[in-house]
């Protein structure tokens, strides 16, 4: 005999089965559509991506470091600022040369030698001061700041040391006598005298045309010592300038000897 129980038994089951596939249906992760995300989720995964693509791009079109050859070759150089000074009058002038090696076109170790001169007749005053011309020495060397850049130009400051021996006089002093009313003119005797000092550098140099160059430099110098007589201090130093001039200017043209292995290329250190 059919009975009523094993009827709500099979309905139960049904409810059951149906429900359990209802739940089923709902577990289903459908995706998200990057319109559905809220707006600040948006605009932060679009600079991501951006920024994604910007960092592929800069590694794909940067480019390498320049190289450079252990020894670029020699530069040969002469100022011509003395020169030009002197067509406006000036009385004095440093006339030079600098030989400068080329290493990996970012040192530059300088060796500038030269012939300093001076007959200074200030107006104000009764006497002519002669240097006798005396050759000076000065050592030191070049950085160039852009030496990464793939140019020939460069950008550079650097230090010097400097030195000379000289010999200097006064001459054509004039002395009034009022009693006798004559004038008469004299002259100290030879002074012979030792000097150094440092120099800090700033340089601009360009490439004009294949291996020819002009440039300028500005010089801070420093007088570290100097010899002294009674008559007085030398108002001029051979290398060094007038004694109380702390700044110069020169202004050089050069020419790039060809020696070293300029096409060789070595990664820079």
């Amino acid at each position: 005999m059919y009975r009523p129980n094993n009827i709500w038994r099979v309905v139960l089951t049904f409810l059951c089965a149906s429900i359990v596939q209802l739940l089923a249906a709902q577990r289903v992760v459908t995706p998200v559509e990057s319109n559905d995300l809220p707006f600040e989720l948006q605009k932060k995964e679009a600079a991501k991506a951006l920024a994604d693509t910007a960092a592929v791009d800069t590694a794909q079109t940067k480019e390498p470091l320049h190289k450079a050859p252990l020894f670029g070759g020699l530069m040969l150089t002469a100022d011509l600022a003395s020169p030009v000074m002197n067509l406006f009058g000036t009385q004095y002038g440093n006339y030079e040369v600098a030989l400068e090696a080329d290493i990996y076109h970012r040192f530059f170790p300088v060796v500038e030698v030269g012939l300093g001169t001076a007959r200074y007749a200030p107006g104000e005053n009764n006497y002519t001061y002669v240097c006798n011309p005396a050759l000076y020495a000065r050592l030191g060397a070049n950085y160039n700041f852009f030496y990464n850049n793939g140019s020939e130009s460069f950008i550079a400051v650097g230090l010097r040391y400097g030195l000379t021996g000289f010999s200097y006089q006064w001459q054509d002093i004039t002395i009034d006598d009022p009693y006798w009313g004559s004038v008469d003119n004299i002259s100290t005797p030879q002074q012979r005298a030792f000097a150094h000092w440092g120099e800090i550098v700033v340089a601009l140099r360009v490439q004009v045309y294949h291996n020819f160059y002009m440039g300028w430099s500005g010089r801070y110098r420093l007088l570290i010592g100097c010899d002294t007589s009674t008559y007085g201090d030398p108002y001029f130093i051979p290398g060094f300038g007038p004694k109380d001039a702390g700044f110069a200017f020169t202004y050089t043209i050069g020419y790039r000897l060809p020696l070293g292995n300029s096409k060789k290329e070595i990664k820079l250190p």
